[in-house]
């Protein structure tokens, strides 16, 4: 049985003291649990990593299908990538912060494990009690590329 992805808006609101961006990102929703809200990405003001083209069109244009990419086609089978997936919300470096996690495929399956809170400062942390997941692949990527697609 594989684990069921779903991409959900998440957002973010902004205001002026101090200065922060409002963001209308992705959170991804595994088997009905935001991992936003496990990893505790909120404590460290992240944003999803992808933007929501109807509410950001410019972010979503210039940024989304490079990092689609990242969590689909650039992991060729047999293979693994450490990918941001949430991320500063005003500039989203990751030297700023990152949760990120190690994305692995093969054949029909892709699998997210190892899952860590990173940043240029310290050493990463390991958030040790989420995942692994293991998703259905023609699935999955449907479910980004309909999030992305607006």
């Amino acid at each position: 049985m594989s684990d069921q992805l779903e991409l959900v808006v998440l957002h973010r609101s902004g205001c002026g003291s101090p200065a922060k961006k409002e963001r209308y990102t992705f959170d991804f929703v595994v088997n009905g649990q935001s991992l936003f809200a496990i990893t505790g990405a909120s404590s460290f003001d992240l944003s999803g990593c992808l933007s929501v083209p109807q509410r950001e069109p410019e972010l979503a244009v210039r940024l989304n299908d490079g990092l689609a990419r990242l969590l689909t086609s650039a992991v060729p089978i047999g293979e693994s990538n450490r990918v941001a997936l949430y991320v500063c919300p005003e500039c989203g470096d990751l030297g700023c912060g990152a949760i990120t996690a190690r994305v692995s495929r093969s054949d029909d399956v892709v699998r997210w494990s190892d899952f860590a809170y990173e940043n240029a400062d310290d050493s990463e942390t390991k958030l040790s009690k989420i995942g692994p997941f293991a998703f259905e692949w023609t699935s999955y990527v449907t479910e980004i590329e309909r999030a992305c697609a607006g």
